[in-house]
C-alpha cells in the first residue's frame, strides 16, 4: 500500500499537485538566507557624521541571520553583491591596500557569520580589476567563502573571469527527521552595464554577456550536474520584459521565466522586494514573494533587511528531491522601525568584535583634516532650490576643468566651460531619512569627501553642444511630478519613485528655471516623451546673461559614471575629451588641500544657478516635499527655504512633509541668512 500511494504521489507531482498529494509524506524545509548592496556599511556607525546609528549596518543585520537560523533546520546565507564599495570603511580598506589586513574586512565578517557564497556586484568594479582579484583571491582562499560570477569573461581569452557558478553538497534532515544529502547551485549575475558605467577600467580587460542569455547557457549545465536547488544571486533589479539578450542591468522579471530556477535572491535597486512598491509589477505575488511563480526577495540595501526564502522540496517518481513552488515563499525583516524611528534588533556583539580594529583604523582615517569651510553644507533642501553640498562640488569640478583646458586641453580655449553634479544623498529610494549630507561649516575632514561626494568615480570631462546641455537639463528636470494649477488637491512635488536624485543634475557656470507645470520632455532614461507642449527649461543663460545657444561648443565636468553611461544628450564614450586617473573625491581633497596651503578656507558662490518658475495664485495650492525630521534638518529648512514652508506631519517612511507655496521666490533669504551666519 506505501508502495502505491508513493507511486499516485508522484504522478500528482508531475501534475502540479504536489503540495496536496505530499501532505501526509516527508518534506525538506531549506531555507535560503540573503544580505545585498551591504556597500561597506558593515558596522551600524556613520562615519560620516562619527556617530553611532540603529537603522543600518551588518552588525544589525548579523542578529537577524543569527535568528532566522535558529528558526530553520536546514539553511543557507548567500551576499548579492555591491559589497566593498560605498561607507568609509570601504574607502579605508582601499586606501589601506592590504596592508593592516589580509582579508577584506567584508570576508572578515563573512567568515564569522559563515556564508556559504558571495556574488560580485556592479561596485566592486569601481576599484579596479587588480584590487578586486585581491578581494576575491583572500576571500576564497583565506576567508574560506566562494566568490561567484557567470557573464564576466576575460576579452583576450573568452573563458569565465570568475567562478560562474557552484555546486555544494548539503546535509539536510527532512521533516520526519531522516538525513539526506542534496546538491544545491548557486549562479551569480552582474549588469552588463559594468562596461559602460567602469570602461576605463574594463575595457580590453574583460567583457560582460547579457544576464538571462549566460542563464541560459549554465542553468542546464548545472542540472546535468546533479544540482537538486539552483539559487540564482543576479545583481539586478526586477526590471521589464525584455528578449533574453538585453543588457539592460535589471533583469529579473525575464530571468525568474528561465526553467530550472528555484529562488531568486536579487538586488542592485536598494529597494525591498516583496512590498506595496511592486504591487503593480505583471507576475509580481507580493503576498507570496513570488516572481512568475519563483520565490524571489531582494532586501533593500545596507543591511537594513534580511532576505529569506523558504523552499520547500518533495520526492519526485525517481527519489529526486524538487522544490515545490506552491509552498514556497519569499519575503524581509527590518532591522528598523522607519515610523517609530526605533532599532529592532541590538548589534551582534561577536560581530563588532571582528570589526573593532577595522571600525577604529576606519573613524581615524575618516577624521583625518585637510582644510576649512566657510559654509555649512547642508542637503536637505537639494532637490528645491541650489544646493551648498552640490555647489561644492560644482565649483571644484569647475576650477578642475579651467586648469586641464589652460595647462593641457589649450584646443578647447574658445569653448564654454560648465560643471554638473546630481544629489546623491536625499533619503536614498525614500527610505533613509538619515540620508542627507550635513557637513559643518569650520574643519573639512576626509569623512566629509566622502559625504559631499559618496562614490569613487573618476573625475571626467565631455564634449557637447549648446542644445545637449538643454537636453540634458530636460531629463533631470524629470526629478519633479508635474504640476496642475485651479486645484487644491494634494500634489507631490518630487517625483522619487519614477527618478532616482543621483540622476537630478545640476549644472554650474549657467543659471535657468524649471517650469514644473509643464509636462516633461524626456522620460527617466532620458527618451523624449513626444508630448505636446512638454519642455520645462526656462531662460537658460550663461553668468555674463547670454542666451544657451544650441550651436555653442560645451566642455563639461562630470564623472566617469556619467560621461560613459549615454543616459544624458551629449554623453557617452564618443563625447569623452578627458578621462582624469584621479577619482572626484581626489579632486575635491587636492582643491581643498591647496586652498588650505594658501591659509584661506573654502567658500561656496552663493548666487543661485537654477529655481522653479514662480507660479502665479502657487499659494493657493497643496503642493507638498518632504526632506529629513531630525530637530536639527526641520529649524535649517524652515529658516532657509527660498520658497515659504508650512510645516506637516511625517509621512509612511517617517519623512517629514512640508507644503511649499511656488508663487513666491526669495532667493535673497539664503544669501541673507550665509552673510548672518
Amino acid at each position: 500500500m506505501k508502495l502505491r500511494l508513493a507511486k499516485l504521489s508522484a504522478t500528482f507531482v508531475g501534475l502540479g499537485f504536489a503540495s496536496m498529494a505530499f501532505a501526509d509524506a516527508p518534506t525538506i524545509k531549506f531555507r535560503v538566507i540573503e544580505t545585498t548592496d551591504l556597500h561597506a556599511y558593515y558596522t551600524s556607525y556613520d562615519y560620516f557624521k562619527d556617530a553611532p546609528v540603529l537603522n543600518y549596518g551588518l552588525t544589525r543585520t548579523a542578529t537577524l541571520i543569527k535568528q532566522a537560523r535558529a528558526e530553520a533546520t536546514n539553511y543557507v546565507l548567500v551576499d548579492n553583491g555591491d559589497l566593498i564599495q560605498g561607507g568609509m570603511i570601504g574607502n579605508w580598506a582601499l586606501n589601506d591596500n592590504f596592508k593592516s589586513f589580509k582579508i577584506h574586512p567584508a570576508y572578515q565578517a563573512f567568515q564569522y557569520l559563515q556564508y556559504d557564497v558571495s556574488n560580485i556586484g556592479n561596485h566592486e568594479f569601481n576599484y579596479g580589476l587588480p584590487y578586486l582579484q585581491k578581494v576575491v583571491d583572500t576571500a576564497q582562499k583565506l576567508a574560506k567563502v566562494p566568490v561567484i560570477n557567470a557573464n564576466v569573461y576575460d576579452a583576450k581569452t573568452g573563458e569565465n573571469y570568475y567562478t560562474p557558478y557552484i555546486i555544494q553538497e548539503k546535509e539536510v534532515v527532512d521533516t520526519a527527521g531522516n538525513k539526506h544529502t542534496i546538491k544545491v547551485g548557486y549562479i551569480g549575475f552582474t549588469p552588463p552595464a559594468i562596461m559602460q558605467w567602469d570602461a576605463d577600467k574594463l575595457t580590453g580587460h574583460v567583457t560582460a554577456a547579457p544576464i538571462v542569455d549566460t542563464a541560459k547557457k549554465f542553468i542546464p549545465e548545472m542540472k546535468a550536474k546533479g544540482a537538486d536547488i539552483i539559487i540564482a544571486i543576479p545583481h539586478s533589479g526586477i526590471g521589464v520584459a525584455a528578449p533574453s539578450n538585453s543588457l539592460f542591468p535589471n533583469q529579473v522579471i525575464n530571468l525568474t521565466k528561465v526553467p530550472d530556477i528555484d529562488a531568486v535572491m536579487f538586488g542592485h535597486s536598494h529597494a525591498v522586494f516583496p512590498s506595496e512598491e511592486f504591487k503593480h509589477i505583471a507576475g509580481a505575488d507580493i503576498k507570496r514573494g513570488l516572481i512568475n511563480g519563483v520565490p524571489s526577495v531582494m532586501p533593500g540595501r545596507w543591511g537594513d533587511h534580511l532576505g529569506i526564502v523558504d523552499l520547500v522540496l518533495v520526492q519526485d517518481a525517481n527519489g529526486k528531491w524538487k522544490v515545490d513552488p506552491q509552498q514556497s515563499v519569499g519575503f524581509t525583516r527590518p532591522i528598523y522601525d522607519n515610523q517609530k524611528r526605533q532599532a529592532l534588533v541590538e548589534e551582534d556583539k561577536g560581530l563588532v568584535q571582528v570589526l573593532a580594529d577595522t571600525h577604529q583604523k576606519t573613524r581615524e582615517y575618516a577624521n583625518s583634516p585637510i582644510g576649512q569651510l566657510t559654509d555649512n553644507l547642508y542637503g536637505y533642501l537639494a532637490l528645491t532650490q541650489d544646493d551648498y553640498a552640490v555647489k561644492f562640488v560644482n565649483q571644484i569640478q569647475l576650477a578642475t576643468l579651467q586648469k586641464w583646458v589652460a595647462d593641457e586641453g589649450k584646443e578647447f580655449a574658445g569653448y564654454k566651460l560648465l560643471s554638473t553634479q546630481a544629489p546623491f544623498k536625499y533619503g536614498e529610494r525614500h527610505n533613509d531619512v538619515t540620508n542627507f549630507v550635513a557637513v559643518d561649516n569650520g574643519t573639512f575632514s576626509l569623512r566629509n569627501v566622502s559625504d559631499v561626494y559618496v562614490y569613487p568615480n573618476m573625475f571626467n570631462v565631455v564634449k557637447a553642444t549648446g542644445a545637449d546641455v538643454r537636453n540634458w537639463l530636460e531629463c533631470a528636470a524629470g526629478q519633479f511630478n508635474q504640476i496642475y494649477t485651479g486645484t487644491d488637491q494634494r500634489q507631490d512635488l518630487i517625483n522619487y519613485q519614477g527618478y532616482r536624485t543621483y540622476n537630478f543634475d545640476v549644472f554650474y557656470g549657467v543659471t535657468y528655471q524649471i517650469d514644473v507645470t509643464k509636462p516633461q520632455k524626456f522620460t527617466s532614461s532620458c527618451r523624449p516623451t513626444r508630448t505636446v507642449g512638454a519642455g520645462r527649461i526656462v531662460n537658460l543663460r550663461y553668468l555674463d546673461g547670454t542666451e544657451v545657444k544650441d550651436t555653442d561648443q560645451v566642455l563639461v565636468a562630470t564623472n566617469n559614471f556619467r560621461a560613459n553611461g549615454g543616459r544624458m544628450a551629449g554623453t557617452g564614450p564618443e563625447h569623452i575629451v578627458y578621462a582624469s586617473l584621479s577619482t572626484s573625491q581626489e579632486i575635491i581633497m587636492d582643491y581643498v588641500s591647496e586652498v588650505a596651503k594658501q591659509g584661506k578656507p573654502v567658500s561656496i558662490d552663493t548666487t543661485p544657478s537654477w529655481s522653479f518658475v514662480p507660479i502665479p495664485d502657487g499659494d493657493k495650492l497643496n503642493v507638498v516635499i518632504f526632506s529629513a525630521p531630525d530637530d536639527k534638518a526641520v529649524r535649517w529648512t524652515l529658516q532657509n527655504s527660498v520658497w515659504p514652508l508650512t510645516k506637516l506631519g511625517l509621512d509612511s517612511a517617517g519623512f517629514q512633509e512640508y507644503r511649499i507655496d511656488l508663487s513666491k521666490y526669495q532667493p535673497n533669504l539664503l544669501i541673507q541668512n550665509h552673510n548672518n551666519k
